[in-house]
């Protein structure tokens, strides 16, 4: 498996700016195509029904609507803007999109259309309250999902990689899906939080590590005084870690409201980006 294209999601905050510069430098380290994405959004679906606009003067109405799409499109310039830099520098190839962010549809569309997504905890679309949250795109998009933080971690990530492993099906999928990381990481550790603080007894997954070409050292960690979430990330600021990966465990349907403990503190509260896929 390789990583050939990666969308990454873009918008007026603060932080997109430095999301723009991880996504540039993982697609050039993956020779993956990067396509940015900003989430418009419409006013009528915003702030009021059809039928209150209907009340109003035509010219009144079309002077609000071209009011808020100029709004829009000023912002999404500036976005693509910090965009065409962080690619420049990076030399990767790329393109940039506009899509409606009032439903998740068009944005999940790309995502599943995608080797890869990047997307911080929560987004909205543009000067508006509609929006997904990484939980959602995770459990939705059928691929994984690269999660970033607000701020205050450094790119590029992926060189120093901590693998959270329970040995069930999410956790799996997720390393299937991290290979190409893996495989280019300088170090990896194969993480297990167990009472018996021993995770790979049979040697199975040492050896499937072995056989992808990864040096992996395993921990077991028994968490006798703290919860999984803060077992890992006491290890990930002990081993000085720019990526987690792991599996989420949730429902679809339901996103957030039945994501499984662990997934859902990780996901809040996580000090460096999380891969994950579910």
């Amino acid at each position: 498996m390789s990583f050939r294209q990666i969308i990454v999601q873009l918008d007026e905050g603060a932080a997109s700016g430095l999301r723009a510069q991880a996504a540039a430098d993982f697609a050039q380290r993956h020779g993956a195509h990067l396509t940015g994405v900003f989430l418009t959004s419409e006013y009528v679906r915003q702030y009021m029904a059809a039928e209150s606009l209907s009340a109003l003067p035509a010219d009144v109405v079309q002077q609000v609507l071209s009011g808020h799409e100029s709004a829009v499109a000023k912002l999404a310039g500036e976005a693509g803007a910090q965009f065409e830099a962080a690619c420049a520098g990076s030399g990767v190839s790329h393109d940039w999109r506009m899509v409606g962010g009032d439903s998740p549809q068009s944005f999940l569309a790309l995502a599943r259309a995608s080797d890869l997504t990047i997307f911080p905890r929560q987004a909205k679309a543009c000067l508006s309250e509609h929006g997904l949250s990484a939980a959602q795109v995770t459990l939705a998009s059928g691929g994984p999902v690269l999660i970033t933080p607000e701020d205050d971690y450094a790119p590029p990530v992926g060189r120093r990689v901590l693998v959270a492993w329970n040995g069930g099906r999410e956790a799996a999928r997720a390393l299937q899906d991290a290979w190409p990381i893996l495989e280019k990481a300088e170090t990896v550790h194969v993480l297990t939080v167990s009472p018996e603080g021993e995770g790979d007894r049979d040697g199975l997954l040492q050896a499937l590590l072995a056989k992808h070409g990864v040096k992996a050292e395993l921990i077991g960690d028994p968490s006798q005084d703290e919860s999984a979430a803060e077992v890992i990330e006491r290890q990930v600021a002990e081993l000085g870690a720019d990526l987690l990966v792991m599996g989420l465990y949730g429902r679809p349907r339901l996103q957030e409201l039945l994501l499984g403990g662990v997934s859902r503190a990780m996901v809040a509260a996580s000090p460096i980006p999380i891969f994950a896929s579910h």
